[in-house]
């Protein structure tokens, strides 16, 4: 199944926009920052052609399409690069690109805005010589760990934010779950098959890196579809979407299928790295959960409910029924599946281990996953 574009640019089109968003206050403040509190300060203060609008405009200018190009490039193109490495290298060697970015962004809006202050061409020696001057200066050089800073930190908060998951990051801070509360989820228990076998087989370490390939390999199914994950337990992986978000589209079952495309994508590396592709199995369901954060040491948000163990049964009995995916009657009512989009196929009404009510249940036909 493929992933429609749309789902794939509204995630990163969003990401780009709150970092262009981020950088352009960040680029006004400077200039306030400046005009208001630096009196003395000489390349500007004491110039008698100094304007504040000129100065806010050429920085607004410069900011604005630094943050849209950085952005561009960290979200569609270093996003994911640098996954193999550690957490601190990986923001260490986006940092780096995005200052050698910023940095011809800002030489290029320095040459604009001198160009045009002293009525020289962009292009002329007089105009680089200064471009060169103000790099040397105290001020810019004041300016560059300040947008150091602020790039180190843009990329700090997109690595954590990824780490884990969508969304905590910012839930933990403003302490939105610091009291527990009821909210209803979607959830996802997706387990690799045959995982037993393959250890003993490959080794325990090459199957720990079995593991994280796959991981690592179903990330970007799960970012583009809107999802987060809940936890990694063993060879599952647990992943949650909010209503809204996991019913839109079908997100919640487009990823099972986006997965499946990617670890098929990725087959022939598979093979040849550990001899063996990962298969999987899993199951989704949707109810009310408590919702709150849990632990001392280790503060995290944690989900309790009903819902966590019937979806855990359901994935269980994949192999009994001899499918790949179960899906609760409950959560295809949400969603709402028009027939010509996907085509489901009735299961039965069955009595999962230690529930007393039955769980009506449906699989998608393998032949129609293209929604």
């Amino acid at each position: 199944m493929n992933l429609s574009l749309p789902a794939k640019l509204q995630v990163k089109l969003s990401k780009v926009f709150w970092i262009t968003l981020l950088w352009t206050i960040f680029g006004v403040l400077e200039v306030l920052y400046i005009h208001v509190l630096s009196f003395d300060f000489p390349p500007f203060k004491a110039q008698p052609n100094y304007s504040f609008q000129e100065l806010l405009i050429a920085n607004l200018i410069a900011v604005f399409v630094g943050g849209l190009i950085a952005g561009c490039i960290l979200i569609f193109i270093l996003r994911g690069r640098f996954r193999d490495h550690s957490f601190m290298m990986s923001v260490f060697l986006n940092t780096l690109i995005l200052l050698l970015i910023l940095l011809v962004v800002i030489g290029v809006g320095m040459g604009i805005f001198n160009s045009y202050q002293y009525n020289l061409s962009f292009f002329s020696q007089q105009t680089f010589n200064r471009v060169i001057l103000s790099f040397l200066s105290y001020f810019f050089l004041s300016k560059l760990l300040l947008w150091l800073l602020i790039i180190f930190i843009t990329n700090l908060l997109l690595d954590v934010n990824e780490k884990y998951g969508a969304g905590v990051l910012r839930q933990l801070i403003m302490g939105r779950y610091h009291h527990p509360r009821e909210e209803e989820r979607i959830f996802m228990f997706l387990d690799m098959k045959g995982s037993t076998g393959i250890a003993e087989r490959i080794g325990h370490i090459k199957f720990f890196e079995l593991l994280h390939d796959f991981f690592r390999d179903i990330t970007d199914p799960i970012l583009f579809t809107s999802g987060s994950v809940y936890q990694y337990i063993g060879d599952e992986v647990i992943i949650v979407w909010k209503i809204p978000t996991g019913i839109k589209n079908a997100n919640c079952i487009r990823c099972f299928y986006n997965i499946r495309e990617m670890i098929s994508r990725n087959a022939d590396e598979y093979m040849k790295k550990y001899g063996v592709i990962p298969d999987f199995k899993a199951a989704i369901h949707c109810g009310k959960v408590t919702i709150g954060e849990m632990g001392v040491l280790k503060r995290d948000i944690v989900f309790s409910g009903d819902v966590l163990n019937t979806t855990a049964r359901m994935q269980s009995m994949c192999n009994e029924f001899g499918v790949k995916l179960l899906i609760s009657k409950r959560l295809l009512d949400k969603i709402g599946l028009a027939p010509n989009r996907m085509e489901t196929r009735k299961i039965g009404n069955i009595s999962l281990k230690g529930k007393k009510k039955k769980v009506v249940l449906y699989t998608i036909e393998e032949e129609q996953t293209r929604v």
